[in-house]
């Protein structure tokens, strides 16, 4: 029975990841806070930055209302069936995106608009009951290197399919009719997810409703855990800093810049490529060293390389942003991987209201970004004079601040008691040595970057290298998922 159960557990996490496969790539394509549909806002239908804000904080004002959602559906179902109501309704209402070219402007802003918001919604609620099925079904000792591995091997289907729906758009002249059929595209991926969360096996707890119906009152629970606390503080307070600008980077090279949907999406897939590169490194460091001193250096790396770069940016010099999102890619993997271990890490065994509130209270200062960065590009003038040649823009002044914040909000984390964690200085030395984050993350390299035209070349030669060492473990990563596809779907046939 140990080696069934053991085995049980193999398969579930298998299928944990191709159900991702398909899932999350389709999430980045149908997510209204990132690239993909902020470019078909604003190059197609037409919208302008308070829309866009708006947009860009709809999941995390979604998130603000799941809490009571979720602990109301908890008393009628269990954590499966609330994932597979959700699966469903992030998926199906992608379908009326075929209705959208054949509607007048007004209604189709309102089509797409119930669109998003139904299935951002239907979203929100799904994190919280995937976030707490999970951390029943991996073990805390290998939850580093698994959703590292598990991350690694989405994103690089995220980076394919990222890449070719923004190469679709560009050569359908992003019409109406290519993105409906990329969005109806989606939809069905995220169903064919689904089909692979059914193979999995997850505890009797997650599988069967509560005994217990539980209180609206245990969502309180969490506010009495100071240290919770803390970590939801710095995540809040990070997110509603970063969100500043972060939403209206594809606005500024879509309108500021002129740049295309294509180009766009390229430098989104460089941005998944640094993750690729160094999620295996993020989840060996965080087992070895804990989720906090990583999550320290992650926020350090991504603040200071997004604001050397995003100042200097401008029609003269552009192309030094595909190293940029190289880098931020790879810190934003060990920034997502790290808070998510450390939120469960330091959670108690009811997990599902500290999920919850954590994704509320974080979310309730995070919707405040987009919304006020909306506001402040309205208020300045388009241009604040130039430097170097360049006219410096009102997107430029506003992510520069945006990730000032950021840097200062960094200190927020060092409240964050976490047991046996190391100081950022451990992290920082052996990063050096591995191969993952050299010569791309080290602060000479970043040095280099920053300060001097040679160091743009050196690094891009040096991280062509290092992915072409990568491309072998691409093609078996390809392999696996073709070969547990195959399976997967024979399975629910030899089943019956």
């Amino acid at each position: 029975m140990t080696r069934l159960r053991h085995r049980e557990l193999l398969l579930s996490l298998k299928s944990s990841t191709i159900e991702a496969s398909f899932s999350v790539p389709m999430l980045n394509l149908t997510m209204p806070s990132f690239s993909f549909v902020i470019a078909f806002a604003v190059v197609t239908l037409g919208w302008g930055p308070a829309a866009v804000g708006f947009m860009a904080a709809l999941p995390h004002l979604c998130n603000l209302l799941q809490p009571v959602l979720a602990t109301w559906l908890r008393g009628r179902m269990s954590l499966y069936q609330i994932m597979s109501l959700s699966f469903a309704l992030s998926a199906l209402p992608w379908g009326f995106a075929a209705l959208l070219p054949f509607l007048p402007g007004p209604k189709r802003d309102l089509v797409f608009g119930l669109i998003i918001s139904v299935a951002t919604l239907a979203n929100s609620l799904g994190s919280v009951a995937w976030s707490a099925a999970i951390s029943e079904l991996v073990p805390i000792g290998i939850s580093g290197r698994f959703f590292g591995r598990r991350n690694l091997i989405f994103g690089f289907w995220t980076l394919v399919t990222v890449i070719v729906a923004s190469k679709a758009a560009d050569l359908g002249d992003n019409s109406l009719t290519t993105f409906a059929l990329i969005f109806a595209a989606a939809g069905s991926a995220r169903l064919v997810g689904f089909l692979f969360l059914t193979r999995m096996k997850f505890p009797a707890r997650v599988m069967k409703r509560e005994p217990v119906p539980p209180d609206l009152t245990e969502i309180f629970q969490p506010l009495k855990n100071r240290n919770y606390l803390r970590l939801v503080a710095f995540i809040g307070v990070w997110g509603l800093l970063l969100n500043l600008g972060q939403p209206f980077y594809p606005v500024f090279l879509l309108q500021g810049l002129h740049r295309s949907v294509g180009d766009v999406g390229l430098l989104t897939a460089l941005a998944g490529v640094g993750g690729l590169l160094t999620l295996k490194g993020w989840g060996w460091l965080g087992d070895r060293f804990g989720s906090k001193p990583v999550l320290y250096v992650s926020s350090l790396l991504w603040a200071v390389t997004s604001l050397v770069s995003w100042s200097l940016v401008g029609e003269r010099w552009f192309w030094h942003l595909a190293v940029t999102y190289l880098v931020v890619g790879a810190a934003t993997a060990g920034f997502q991987l790290c808070q998510f271990n450390l939120m469960l890490k330091l959670a108690p065994a009811n997990k599902a209201p500290y999920v919850a509130v954590f994704l509320a209270l974080s979310s309730l200062l995070t919707a405040a970004g987009p919304l006020l960065g909306g506001l402040i590009l309205q208020l300045l003038p388009d241009t604040l004079g130039t430097f170097l040649g360049q006219s410096i823009r009102h997107y430029q002044v506003l992510i520069a601040g945006s990730m000032v914040g950021c840097l200062l909000s960094v200190h927020l984390l060092e409240l964050v008691d976490e047991h046996a964690a190391h100081p950022p200085e451990a992290v920082w030395k052996t990063m050096r040595r591995m191969r993952a984050f050299n010569p791309m993350l080290t602060f000479t390299s970043g040095a280099q970057l920053m300060f001097t035209p040679g160091g743009l070349v050196g690094l891009t030669r040096s991280s062509l290298r290092l992915l072409r060492r990568q491309a072998r473990v691409f093609g078996d990563v390809g392999g696996g998922i073709v070969e547990g596809g195959r399976d997967a779907l024979k399975a629910p046939f030899e089943r019956d």
